[in-house]
């Protein structure tokens, strides 16, 4: 579907910090942004016969100081596939196609960990005869710090121009609204000339109708200049000039070193490409070397991926071709303790990283395509308990905030906390250890816990990975056990609708979790601890269908009237995991109650309020094999997207009567919309 309208179209998407989207509906309409909406600005400009033609980005990136912009070259198109977004621009002469592509095929962790993304392009006539043509791309020396003011130092490889931070901030700082400060940008371009311009000799080179050839005389920044990026906007430029022909085309590839990725647990590691000692140099040359390879593998990837997706719609293709990039480059892949440690940042709310209850939502993608990846993303959690770092019996929420994985700070060590923590804790008469414990999730991070480690095992046909964290595994069991079924005033997963007694969705989520425990552990052998799991898990079924009904459908709450109600999106692994704890008439009622809450861009969470969440929305598609209720989630997720005027990356969270986004963007839960597309029996 080349011309779906995404509220953001995504560029360059590696990790939280190396990740850039444009947010506007054509290539040239605005500076291409970091996810988090800051400028990081890229720029492009094809020269046709002499004419600079725009096709990507701003010449005068700060407004602060006019200057004519060149003609644009007509955007025609842009498709969003998995891993590419492919423009097509052209006006009466030539035809242009500029594609952006970064690699992330999961089964190759290698390659999906690489910090390298990819621009490419073709021009070709379109009225037969030759035209002298030159390509022109910058990148900006924005890319390595985190705001504009601080110094970078211009440099030169064998292979790259650079912009370097330095190491003096690396891994000092932890934040959501947080950008890389350390570290190296290369643009890395094989036979193109390349030089650093600041904005004001852009300009000048790209007046209309100068000769390309005069520009030289306004390059005044030079290799080893100490400089802030607001001065003049400097960026690293690469620029090729065919001459006079039909039909021309290349690529470059825009990379970043950052030398350690993760504090993890006070020790600063690397990305897995580091994994075997490779430097940043080895990739860049391989990057160049493989890329057909990379793009034929690309192309058999996102094309079995968007034939699987259209087999539900075409609406659902784009869906996942939009989210897929985005899931990923929200976390940093390391390797450590002979592991992987596929960390995520809970981008747009608190920044925390490794977070259990936004690992729960998106591992549907990496069930799919590699659950190795779902392990890596529980291991940090096992290995703060194994460290005696955690005092609960219950599962923790975090392991810090994102690129610090150092210890949990949500309700604990955050900053807010900190500041305000003494007078929380007197306004709310409680001691220190009830006021922790008031923001934590027992519940949910316990049945998180269990549900993901259950599914990994489904997926991979194999019961090592529970064996190894057998004992924890059971204590958060035992927890359920004990407080699961009918949970007290705590939060969930919707933290954000805030705390909640008798939460019905949260007392199935501990109910799913013990069956699921029950089947892994008779897949063990540990036949008397499974048998009284799957006892305890058919009482609280029992119990909680006759607590929980309110004639057509189930309550909110087990002591809110029948007029309440919510999507039991925790259910699904009734179905996934095979599991027949619940009725399945439960599912269908459910289902057939919420066809009668939808509005025009989706269903509502629940009767609290008008928002609603993609990934529970999508999960609730799944409770039965109602096509017309999946058609409808699906057709009203399509149109929000369309409809939003909120420019960012894919929301999760967004109203349903009307197409604005609450809060919450590029994050990586909207894994959680391949569910349709996993099978684990």
């Amino acid at each position: 579907m080349k011309n779906f309208r995404a509220p953001a179209t995504p560029l360059i998407t590696v990790d939280p910090y190396f990740n850039i989207w444009s947010f506007a509906d054509t290539l040239y309409g605005d500076t291409p942004r970091h996810w988090t909406g800051q400028r990081h600005f890229l720029t492009g400009i094809v020269t046709i016969d002499g004419e600079p033609l725009k096709f990507m980005g701003m010449l005068n990136p700060d407004n602060l100081r006019y200057r004519t912009e060149p003609e644009v070259i007509e955007q025609i198109s842009c498709e969003i596939r998995p891993m590419t977004t492919k423009y097509v621009f052209e006006n009466e002469n030539v035809t242009l196609k500029v594609d952006f592509m970064t690699p992330l095929i999961p089964t190759d962790l290698y390659l999906m960990s690489r910090p390298i993304s990819y621009i490419s392009y073709s021009i070709e006539a379109k009225d037969g005869k030759p035209h002298d043509i030159e390509m022109y791309i910058d990148v900006s020396c924005e890319l390595c710090v985190n705001t504009p003011d601080r110094a970078v130092t211009l440099g030169k490889t064998d292979y790259s121009l650079t912009a370097s931070s330095g190491t003096d901030s690396m891994l000092v700082r932890s934040g959501d609204d947080h950008r890389i400060e350390w570290g190296t940008l290369h643009l890395i371009a094989p036979g193109f000339e390349t030089y650093f311009i600041d904005a004001a000799n852009k300009a000048a080179k790209f007046r209309r109708c100068v000769e390309s050839a005069k520009y030289t005389q306004y390059r005044n920044v030079e290799c080893g200049s100490t400089i802030r990026p607001q001065d003049g906007w400097t960026a690293l430029a690469c620029q090729k000039t065919y001459g006079s022909t039909k039909k021309a085309g290349d690529f470059i590839c825009i990379g970043y070193d950052d030398i350690k990725s993760i504090q993890y647990f006070g020790e600063n590691i690397e990305a897995y490409w580091r994994r075997d000692g490779a430097q940043f140099e080895d990739i860049a040359h391989l990057a160049v070397k493989d890329y057909s390879d990379i793009c034929a593998r690309v192309v058999k990837f996102e094309t079995e991926l968007m034939e699987r997706a259209r087999k539900i719609s075409d609406k659902y293709e784009q869906i996942l071709s939009l989210a897929f990039r985005q899931v990923i480059a929200a976390h940093k892949l390391c390797w450590h303790d002979g592991e992987v440690q596929f960390l995520s940042k809970e981008n747009y709310s608190n920044g925390c990283i490794g977070t259990v209850d936004v690992t729960y939502p998106s591992i549907p993608m990496f069930l799919v395509y590699n659950p190795e990846l779902v392990e890596g993303m529980l291991n940090p959690i096992f290995k703060m308990c194994s460290l005696g770092m955690w005092k609960y019996e219950f599962a923790p929420h975090d392991v810090g905030q994102y690129p610090l994985a150092n210890m949990q700070v949500y309700g604990i060590g955050d900053r807010f906390t900190k500041r305000f923590l003494e007078r929380r804790i007197y306004e709310s008469g409680m001691t220190l250890e009830q006021y922790e414990k008031s923001y934590q999730m027992p519940i949910e991070e316990c049945g998180n816990m269990l549900l993901c480690v259950a599914a990994v095992c489904a997926a991979k046909k194999d019961t090592s990975y529970a064996k190894e964290h057998l004992d924890i595994l059971n204590m958060w069991a035992d927890y359920l056990v004990k407080c699961g079924f009918d949970p007290a005033n705590q939060l969930c997963t919707d933290d954000f609708a805030g705390h909640l007694a008798h939460n019905c969705n949260l007392s199935v989520k501990s109910i799913e979790a013990l069956a699921a425990w029950s089947k892994v552990l008779s897949q063990l052998g540990e036949n008397v601890k499974s048998a009284f799991y799957r006892v305890k898990a058919e009482e609280f079924a029992k119990c909680w269908e006759q607590h929980a009904n309110a004639g057509d459908h189930y309550k909110l709450a087990f002591d809110q009237d029948d007029e309440s109600w919510s999507l039991k999106y925790n259910m699904v692994w009734d179905k996934l995991l095979d599991l027949n704890v619940f009725d399945s008439k439960i599912a269908e009622k459910e289902v057939a109650h919420y066809m009668t809450k939808v509005n025009r861009f989706g269903i509502p969470l629940d009767i609290r309020s008008d928002y609603t969440k993609s990934d529970w929305q999508m999960w609730t598609t799944v409770l039965t094999d109602n096509k017309k209720y999946l058609d409808t989630v699906v057709d009203a997720m399509y149109e929000m997207l369309e409809n939003t005027r909120d420019r960012a990356p894919f929301t999760d969270w967004y109203y349903t009567s009307t197409p604005y986004k609450r809060s919450f963007q590029n994050r990586t839960v909207q894994g959680g919309l391949f569910i349709n597309l996993l099978n684990l029996k």
